[in-house]
């Protein structure tokens, strides 16, 4: 995650604060991320506490501003009286959020600590969670207090492949993808709660929480002694190899001797050394009173500034420092001093000298003693030695240091044409897993695949509502191309090839193996099972719902794309009735190879050529009031229940029965329903399904129509 800096930004930043009930201490570490997007909240009140870590993902604009706007509504109103308070508070922050359209998203862990009242001895905790951060209690002598959450945790990680968020995902539209070993919610986000995130909250509803990624919190009551301690940490802190029990020992050794932004630190430092490639924050609650500290708020504990060339690690470091309200030549200024004294408490003096004149005559110099050696050497002789420590003349210094320094300019994706960062990533991998890890391209972006034969890419294509057979497409059949962008709504892939051949084609994915995956079977001809057994299987399987649209799909014949072992499913493509669907393994039965032509054996009108077809045309469901009185009144149609999950949705109109003025509409995750057709409202834009925005490659294999 973090190969865009030559080396991990380590700078800490320390904030402390202290009231009648509670002592806070805070530490966070930019770590090997281009940035820092974590934010957090202290919020302490004369009878209650309020505590959060926020942690960013794809820019810091998300954490910020719950951050920030949960300060101004905790600090001028009273505790939420119950959790459905505050779940309806946090909905209502991430609407705003999204209302600002910003990209990024966030986590947020937060407890509301209540001290003893009445004679009780507990101090009572109603702690939220929405995400993958994480809540910590621990003992006085470094037990953890074991909670029902992920590893001994007060709460859960809410990812994509557990089973209850994994239900949620599929019932809301959305899809659970496995990309190098990690689950991903539609093939791009590895956590399945979060504020923003607005690309992955567009299917689902009506309620505002019924999407693939959701911010309905979790919450979980919880009581514990004045003695023990709280701890909010994000999962950067847990990514390496750092569990639970062990976060919580350190701090619990720190405490000893420590204060809490100190301990706050040393979890950080430890994360860090055990692998962890993320931002990386860490918060401390004591439930005991204390006086103000005489140190600073907020304190810069400077790191070593070990690339000072490179313009991403030297961002990074100035951002770390603003923190703390420091700049970047008083931060390196700071951080020299610092070396400079470690350096002569080894004993070496005030000159520098090579290993071989060390004072104890060895071979080897201490790799501490070489590594202090390096850093200091970048400063030169450094600063006269007549300006004093942290005097304006030596921070004048260092930024005159800064500025003679050559800066390697750093490229930034987010200001390149599409087509100039494709070159760039494909020439340099550090640059791709950054751009990656930063949401500017698909996590399998660039991925190097081969093109199946002619004979099993013709067909796939001639069965495809949006590609065409171009015979030109013959002479990259069997070649090796990079994959641009995959779309994931029609199952197709944009491919570059530069060899014989120098083209950009849109192709299907089935047709396509990735290095190691030679021997993926062809596309397969299927047919699906009798009605009565379809239906059974359905019903039977867990991550399934029988909807009576489904009736349609019984003994038709499709094409399987892919095939989920993990949960026994497959994806057909039906060419005649222009669906595409997940759909139980086990009633399918293999017809053949695709190489030879699918043929149609529904009882619909499809004798005409593909390229004749009517296109699509997109449509808006209207609210659940009109569309049930719509079908009460129709002849043949009927209301249920489950349709009111799919209203105020939008959907593909892909057949219409005139004799009873019914139309069959497909919505994202595949659902087939029949609706009134004059119910449906056009979507702006649309004329008769006709205005799509046209993509074109040359005439080799381009998207005929792929509406906006």
């Amino acid at each position: 995650m973090g190969q865009g800096l030559p080396k991990a930004v380590t700078p800490v930043v320390l904030e402390r604060d202290a009231g009648p009930l509670f002592q806070v201490g805070l530490a966070e570490m930019n770590g090997w991320r281009p940035s820092m997007e974590d934010a957090h909240v202290v919020i302490m009140r004369d009878n209650w506490g309020f505590f959060g870590v926020f942690d960013g993902h794809g820019g810091g604009q998300c954490s910020a501003f719950v951050a920030k706007r949960l300060t101004e509504e905790l600090s001028k109103a009273p505790i939420p009286e119950n959790n459905e308070a505050v779940k309806s508070l946090m909905l209502r922050l991430d609407q705003e959020f999204l209302d600002t359209q910003q990209p990024s998203g966030s986590t947020g862990t937060f407890a509301f600590v209540l001290p003893p009242e009445n004679g009780a001895d507990k101090v009572r905790l109603r702690v939220g969670n929405i995400g993958d951060s994480r809540v910590l209690l621990g003992r006085a002598d470094g037990s953890i207090v074991e909670g029902p959450g992920t590893d001994a945790g007060l709460t859960t990680d809410h990812k994509p492949d557990n089973e209850v968020e994994r239900e949620r995902i599929y019932r809301t539209g959305g899809t659970v993808e496995t990309i190098m070993g990690v689950a991903r919610v539609n093939g791009d986000l590895a956590v399945s709660r979060a504020f923003g995130d607005a690309p992955h909250k567009k299917t689902g509803g009506p309620k505002q929480e019924d999407h693939p990624v959701s911010v309905e919190p979790e919450f979980t009551d919880f009581s514990c002694d004045s003695a023990d301690f709280l701890m909010l940490v994000c999962d950067g802190i847990s990514e390496g190899n750092f569990p639970n029990a062990e976060v919580v020992q350190l701090a619990a050794e720190q405490l000893k001797t420590a204060e809490p932004a100190e301990a706050s630190a040393a979890v950080c430092q430890r994360a860090l050394e055990r692998g962890s490639m993320d931002n990386l924050s860490c918060m401390i609650v004591l439930f005991k009173g204390g006086e103000k500290s005489e140190k600073k708020k907020k304190e810069l504990l400077p790191a070593p500034f070990l690339a000072p060339t490179h313009a991403g690690y030297r961002k990074a470091y100035s951002e770390m420092a603003g923190r703390a309200r420091v700049n970047l030549e008083e931060a390196v200024e700071q951080r020299y001093h610092a070396a400079k004294k470690a350096w002569e408490a080894a004993g070496r003096g005030k000159k520098r000298k090579d290993a071989s004149e060390s004072p104890d005559n060895s071979d080897k110099e201490d790799p501490a003693v070489a590594e202090l050696r390096s850093e200091l050497d970048l400063f030169g002789e450094g600063p006269p030695e007549n300006f004093a420590e942290g005097s304006p003349e030596s921070v004048v210094w260092f930024k005159g240091w800064l500025d003679g320094l050559a800066v390697e300019p750093t490229l930034d994706p987010s200001n390149m044409s599409r087509a100039q960062l494709m070159d760039l990533l494909e020439r340099d991998p550090e640059m791709l897993a950054m751009a990656q890890a930063q949401g500017w391209v698909g996590q399998n972006s660039m991925r190097t695949v081969t093109v199946a034969p002619e004979a099993e890419l013709k067909p796939a294509m001639e069965a495809h509502p949006a590609l065409k057979w171009d015979d030109r497409l013959t002479n990259i059949c069997g070649d090796t191309g990079r994959v641009l962008q995959d779309d994931p709504s029609d199952g197709t892939a944009q491919v570059r090839f530069r060899g014989a051949i120098s083209a950009e084609v849109w192709l299907p994915v089935s047709c396509l193996s990735e290095e190691g995956d030679m021997d993926r079977p062809v596309t397969r001809k299927v047919r699906v099972a009798s009605l009565e057994d379809f239906k059974t299987a359905v019903e039977g399987h867990k991550l399934m719902k029988w909807q009576d649209t489904m009736e349609e799909l019984a003994g038709q014949m499709g094409l399987a794309l892919e095939e989920d072992a993990n949960d026994g499913t497959t994806r057909v493509r039906f060419p005649g009735l222009r669906v595409e669907a997940w759909l139980p393994t086990s009633v399918l039965t293999e017809e053949g190879s695709g190489d030879d032509d699918l043929e149609d054996d529904s009882d619909d009108d499809d004798d005409e050529d593909e390229d004749d077809a009517e296109p699509l045309r997109k449509v808006l469901v209207p609210s659940a009031e009109k569309v049930k009185s719509a079908l009460e009144a129709h002849e043949t149609l009927k209301w249920e229940d489950a349709l009111a999950g799919l209203c105020d949705q939008q959907g593909e109109v892909i057949k219409d029965d005139e004799a009873d003025g019914s139309s069959c509409v497909r919505f994202p995750d595949s659902t087939l329903v029949w609706l009134p057709t004059a119910l449906l409202e056009a979507v702006d834009g649309e004329e008769s399904g006709k205005n799509g925005e046209e993509e074109e490659d040359g005439g080799n294999g381009s998207k005929r129509q792929k509406t906006s």
